[in-house]
């Protein structure tokens, strides 16, 4: 009886059969695979292909840099194709690649490949976001987003537990099985979305409309913006772990545990706080909040500076809490601008001028971020704090901006 109730409820739990259902398993399926990936590709590069790390950096470098610069234009092959279609089709070129990517013994081939991986893997993401704007309902969006990441961050964490399970075996063969377990993944992610109901190409409607795909500016300027709060992330994974063990009293193994601890929080808030941002208006709110709490997050690490370790930790728990919230208000406000001032005939162009324009700060951001908290102590903290005064500032004029040049009838009251 017990048994049977159990399974009602996981029944229950799961969503409809229809594209949601599809979506989210596909979601799952990828994060996994992308989870083993990241944990052991670069060692089997180094350890099994004998490819110098220099050119590993270069090969990894050059596929981020080409997946910003051509999302556009991705964009655009997932609209004239069909989401659907060509999501199969970018997730079927990743698994020739990363089966290629396993007999690789060459620099050169290595960067030609790790090119076209980048292009491949941004490809599959912009066509995935453009299928969630064709196949599901505007009010469901943000809602599934949230959801989404839910899953992904499921996924990467138990695609990252079986890589370390795999890196312990300390074999070519356990090395190797990591790349093909993205490429398994992508093969499985491709098949599932078969099950998807093909969605209409678009057909641009003369020289105007090719214009505003490429150049819509108010568009990618809510984007840059909304990508400012992601220099959280790169606070929380790099800045604030340099900061503890370098320039705190902190205990050094708090650095790992508080990123178990962000990760918990948002597999248990996200779809919560999401519901907040349904309308641009709503997510326009939220994105403000985000801003105020990277701003005390910021001030609030520069107090820890030589602090003694009980009390160190202490405003350290409450930094993480703060960089959190951010990071979940800040998500779920660009779902709502991603999806609410795209056109909704061409999800995939507006999917990658999204990406394009959110990845600028997540590319100078690593960097960024390290610059100043190693460099000046503890006065960049000050200057962090400052870029996203100006993100806060910024937020509400950009986004008037974009609802401004909407068409009327996809303007938000």
């Amino acid at each position: 009886m017990d048994t049977r109730s159990t399974v009602a409820r996981l029944k229950a739990a799961l969503p409809p059969p229809g594209p949601i259902r599809v979506l989210k398993t596909n979601v799952l399926i990828s994060s996994t695979g992308y989870g083993l990936y990241t944990a052991g590709s670069v060692i089997f590069l180094v350890k099994v292909a004998r490819i110098p790390e220099a050119t590993v950096g270069l090969g990894l470098s050059l596929a981020g840099l080409l997946a910003v610069l051509l999302a556009v234009h991705l964009g655009k092959v997932a609209d004239r194709l069909g989401a659907r279609d060509a999501a199969i089709g970018f997730n079927a070129l990743l698994v020739v690649f990363l089966t290629a990517l396993v007999f690789v013994r060459s620099s050169a081939v290595f960067v030609v490949l790790a090119g076209a991986i980048g292009i491949a893997e941004s490809g599959g993401m912009i066509s995935r976001s453009a299928l969630v704007g064709k196949l599901v309902p505007k009010e469901a969006r943000v809602a599934l987003s949230a959801a989404n990441r839910v899953l992904t961050n499921i996924g990467f964490s138990l695609g990252t537990l079986l890589a370390g399970l795999a890196i312990g075996v300390n074999t070519t063969a356990s090395y190797t099985s990591l790349v093909l377990g993205m490429a398994l993944a992508s093969l499985l992610t491709a098949l599932t979305s078969l099950r998807l109901p093909r969605d209409a190409r678009s057909r641009h409607s003369g020289e105007t409309a090719k214009r505003r795909d490429k150049y819509d500016l108010p568009y990618v300027a809510v984007s840059v913006v909304s990508g400012l709060t992601l220099i959280g992330n790169t606070i929380l994974t790099v800045g604030l772990p340099l900061w503890v063990i370098t320039d705190t009293g902190v205990p050094h193994e708090v650095a790992a545990w508080m990123i178990i601890g962000n990760t918990v929080l948002v597999i248990l808030l996200q779809v919560k706080v999401s519901k907040g941002a349904d309308t641009v208006r709503g997510a326009r709110r939220m994105q403000r909040l985000a801003f105020l709490a990277l701003i005390a997050a910021s001030a609030l690490a520069s107090v820890t500076y030589h602090l003694g370790a009980v009390l160190g930790t202490v405003l350290i728990v409450c930094d993480v809490m703060l960089l959190t919230l951010a990071e979940l208000w800040g998500e779920s406000a660009s779902w709502s601008f991603r999806f609410g001032l795209a056109d909704a005939r061409k999800q995939g162009a507006y999917a990658g001028m999204f990406q394009m324009g959110s990845s600028i700060a997540a590319v100078v951001g690593p960097t960024a971020v390290t610059y100043f908290v190693a460099r000046f102590v503890p006065e960049g903290w000050f200057v962090l704090a400052l870029v996203f005064a100006v993100g806060l500032a910024l937020n509400g004029p950009v986004i008037a901006w974009a609802e401004r040049t909407r068409p009327e009838a996809q303007r938000t009251e």
